[in-house]
């Protein structure tokens, strides 16, 4: 807190006073040649420069990086806000610089270009950006440190740094380069539909290891579940490195700006992992952007660039320069949804069960004796048959340890499609029912979802072999 407000002291030391002669009119920066907006100014007063320089050395101190003497001011006061942030980041990679964010701290990058590097702070508010630069002691020791994380075995070179280049909105690659790689064949899941088409322009298709969903130029890979990345890791960020190295290196090369989203305060946490790689297949430049939230799969979205990848999905990259809220996700979870297969009578054949147990431990409020335990497990079954016939069962057994109560149902009649979505039952309970039904595909097999219209949620029916 202390660092924070001593900060904040020098910075309001720092701004004030735009009348002085050595507050003077600058395009660009001469230790970076970076191009700087329009309406930029230099400050060369001692006071704003010695606040700059202290505020850069306390950062510097903590990630182990000695800086030159020399110091850069700039305050730009055209259009602010990130808009600003981007355009400068943009600028310096166009001057030849390579960024890397300094792990934690947003607002400081490392510049590196040949055998020189900087030190650079950068941040905006609702006034101006202010913009500071000092240069890195070139002793060969004095490497900056910023996290890494292990990377890909097919990355034989160094480590890549996490937040190793800035998310921008504004790339100079081709987002109209489409994405040619061979679609695995369909596996001969013996069901009728294997591709679905969907009313905003993707399309799912069924494969060996995953649900391929497409549109233009980015594809989406919802993996199937499998044990490596389904066994419970506590680590959050070992979690994500060994779904990475799991599900995504083994199919590509040359990994560079390896990525790490960091996430807001959240009950439900998403989970995101990037990077520009080759793909060994097809030999192209992609994007590759991992990502799981809660309870969803891991889906692993491949692009010409970031930017194609946000224009496609809704997703605002820009938040990737902060912590990203949970509600921030959502435009990338809803591709959980596109695991999903119309429904085929012959598809049904056979015999699909749903069960499901728990129970609820009592304990006396006032004594915290035990005071017995309350069970609850249920079993349903559908068999449908080939002649268009089914037949329906339900056991359920409950109430407490020592006292469970058995009880069920049964029905049979006949069954029909009123379309590829629905199933409609002649005798459920004592009455018809029409039930909305899809599959969603896991590997070497599907699960059908039924939900009655009348009422309730989809529960998963998997077929006995």
């Amino acid at each position: 807190m202390k660092r924070l407000t001593f900060a904040t002291c020098l910075l309001l030391i720092a701004i004030a006073g735009f009348t002085q002669s050595k507050v003077t009119p600058v395009t660009r920066s001469e230790m970076a040649g970076i191009e700087l907006p329009a309406g930029s100014k230099q400050d060369k007063r001692i006071l704003a420069t010695a606040s700059a320089k202290t505020l850069l050395d306390m950062t510097a101190e903590e990630n182990k990086i000695n800086l030159e003497e020399d110091v850069e001011v700039f305050t730009l006061v055209g259009t602010v806000g990130s808009g600003t942030v981007e355009q400068v980041k943009l600028a310096t990679q166009q001057a030849g610089w390579q960024l890397t964010s300094l792990s934690g701290q947003a607002k400081y990058w490392v510049l590196r270009k040949n055998s020189s590097s900087l030190l650079m702070y950068l941040e905006s508010n609702k006034r101006d950006t202010q913009l500071y630069l000092s240069r890195i002691k070139t002793d060969p020791n004095n490497t900056p440190t910023v996290v890494s994380q292990n990377t890909p075995s097919q990355n034989k070179t160094n480590d890549q740094p996490a937040n190793s280049e800035p998310i921008t909105t504004a790339q100079k690659e081709n987002t109209d380069q489409r994405i040619t790689a061979a679609p695995a064949s369909s596996p001969p899941s013996g069901y009728k539909f294997t591709t679905i088409n969907f009313d905003d322009g993707w399309v799912s298709n069924e494969r060996e290891d995953w649900v391929e969903v497409t549109k233009n130029n980015v594809r989406v890979l919802i993996h199937y579940p499998n044990p490596t990345t389904n066994e419970y890791i506590s680590d959050p960020n070992e979690a994500k490195r060994v779904a990475w190295n799991t599900l995504v290196a083994p199919r590509y090369s040359n990994l560079q700006n390896y990525f790490v989203a960091k996430c807001a305060l959240s009950y439900i946490q998403g989970s995101f992992i990037s990077g520009t790689l080759t793909d060994n297949q097809t030999g192209q430049t992609v994007y590759v952007a991992l990502f799981k939230r809660d309870r969803s799969p891991w889906m692993e979205f491949i692009a010409p660039n970031i930017t194609a990848f946000g224009q496609a999905t809704g997703f605002d990259i820009t938040t990737l320069n902060g912590y990203v809220e949970n509600e921030a996700w959502n435009p990338l979870h809803k591709f959980e949804g596109y695991n999903k297969f119309a429904v085929a009578a012959s598809d049904l054949t056979g015999t699909w069960t749903n069960n499901f147990s728990g129970f609820t431990q009592y304990v006396n409020a006032y004594t915290g004796a035990d005071a017995g335990m309350n069970t609850h497990s249920s079993s349903q079954t559908f068999e449908f048959l080939a002649n268009g016939t089914y037949n329906w069962s339900i056991g359920v057994a409950s109430g407490f340890v020592g006292s469970i109560k058995f009880s069920g149902a049964k029905s049979s009649g006949k069954f029909t499609n009123p379309n590829n979505w629905q199933i409609h039952f002649s005798d459920l309970e004592g009455k018809p029912r029409l039930y909305n039904a899809y599959f969603s595909s896991i590997k070497g097999a599907r699960i059908l979802w039924l939900q009655d219209t009348g009422y309730g949620d989809f529960s998963g029916y998997g077929r006995k072999e």
